[in-house]
């Protein structure tokens, strides 16, 4: 079997980052900038929505002479973030603005580094309520503060082939809603000869996080870390973990299931070259499922395992966070920049270029935005499932500072499930195993 590339972030010791820089967004009133000449901010960008997110970054410095931006590209969220903890380990600058993925938000929330945006939303009068999807912002809130912008939104949904589902005799209408449907319908497809394999998924813990999500369980305990920080993990008591492992071990099992490892671009490029008829991937990839398939693409619901009144989906992507510098003229431009990614034209056209999700609500009344979901259902699939997902401590998602390790972590032991070493109740309880003691691990650092 193929093995997966495991991605591990170390933990800088918060102690180490409080040294580095001060919490608070004060400091001496600076102009940052000589009188005439605009105020400019460095922002540190992720390789994220190609020219779309140049085009965005662009179009801010040329409709006003105030600030400029200048905006670095830093590589991937990984690249971008092991950055960071570099240039605070040796007490370097840092730019103004930085781009996180989701699963660093604890770690910056703990790291005193940042300016929690609340701090502007209550200073300006800011509506931020009614420019940002609650779903979008519950993810990127700790202790009930609001600690950055969302940027690049996404959530996971269902790909197929509808091509495929023709020949299979099935409804291109009507994707499955639940994994026992999917079970069902990769049996057919395989069984018709429409498609090699019915459905594949890769290993990925995102996956398995929003699948505990829509179950409507926690990952983690004190309700994923949002009533109070995290201490150990919670699927392996809940049962949410067994359920699904198992789910994922029996479909391993089965003639119509294939499995591409934990690389995650080799899933989405079999579906692309119509080697499987349907897959769970994020929002993000439905321009480039399109772009890239010679059938026609449907999309539907992330899949639930059981039916319930609680869970959903989780947003994922990346956001944008305020950095101290203790040069208040340059926090003011940054806010001022973070205020105009959230105006609903930029939304929408951020959206229709990259296939990330418009976050804010009224993007969606713009007429060029009616227009392209009637254009473009598979896009209306993403926003359904952003602005008809309950928000509650499941769909904020984890709020955990070593997910990246958790998510290694899981790697390895779906793989050795899949390979008979592990049933999936010792592959749960292995799994949690590691978590925990990297949350001790965490805890006690920050308490140091």
């Amino acid at each position: 079997m193929k093995k997966g590339r495991c991605v591990v972030l170390s933990i800088v010791s918060v102690g180490l980052i409080c040294l580095a820089l001060g919490s608070c967004s004060g400091g001496k009133d600076k102009t940052g900038s000589s009188e005439g000449k605009p105020q400019e901010i460095t922002f540190w960008v992720a390789n994220i929505g190609g020219e779309s997110t140049i085009e965005l970054l662009d179009n801010f410095n040329k409709r006003q002479n105030e600030i400029k931006v200048n905006y670095e590209f830093q590589g991937n969220y990984n690249d971008i973030i092991t950055k960071l903890k570099a240039a605070i380990q040796s007490k370097a600058d840092l730019p103004d603005l930085c781009i996180i993925y989701g699963i660093g938000t604890r770690f910056m929330a703990d790291s005193g580094v940042a300016i929690p945006i609340q701090e502007y939303i209550d200073s300006t009068g800011f509506d931020f309520k009614g420019n940002v999807s609650p779903l979008a912002a519950a993810f990127y809130a700790v202790n009930g503060i609001q600690y950055a912008m969302p940027f690049a939104v996404s959530t996971p949904i269902l790909y197929y082939n509808k091509d495929v589902f023709k020949a299979a005799g099935l409804d291109p209408e009507k994707p499955p809603r639940t994994y026992a449907q999917i079970a069902e319908y990769a049996k057919k497809i395989q069984d018709s000869g429409a498609s090699r394999y019915g459905y594949s998924q890769s290993i990925y813990s995102y996956l398995f996080e929003q699948q505990m999500y829509t179950l409507g369980e926690y990952f983690l305990n004190n309700e994923n870390g949002r009533a109070a920080p995290a201490t150990r993990t919670d699927f392996d008591r809940n049962g949410g973990g067994v359920k699904l492992f198992t789910m994922w071990n029996d479909f391993y099992k089965q003639p119509w299931f294939v499995n591409y490892g934990a690389t995650t671009t080799d899933t989405p490029s079999a579906f692309y070259a119509g080697q499987i008829g349907m897959m769970i991937e994020s929002t993000a990839l439905v321009g480039a499922a399109e772009r890239s398939s010679a059938f026609q693409v449907g999309t539907g619901p992330y899949p639930v395992l059981e039916e319930n009144d609680r869970g959903g989906v989780c947003v994922s992507g990346c956001s944008v966070w305020m950095l101290q510098n203790n040069d208040k003229a340059r926090a003011d431009a940054a806010w001022k920049f973070l205020e105009y990614t959230t105006e609903p034209e930029v939304q929408a056209k951020f959206s229709r270029g990259t296939g990330y999700t418009a976050f804010n609500p009224k993007s969606y009344e713009l007429p060029e935005m009616v227009q392209f979901l009637q254009d473009n259902p598979n896009y209306k699939t993403a926003v359904d499932a952003l602005n008809n997902t309950r928000v509650n401590n499941y769909t904020a998602g984890v709020s955990s500072a070593v997910q990246p390790e958790a998510r290694s972590a899981f790697n390895k032991v779906i793989e050795r499930m899949y390979d008979g070493e592990l049933t999936p109740t010792q592959a749960v309880d292995q799994l949690a195993a590691t978590i925990n003691q990297a949350l001790d691990d965490y805890n006690a650092s920050i308490k140091k």
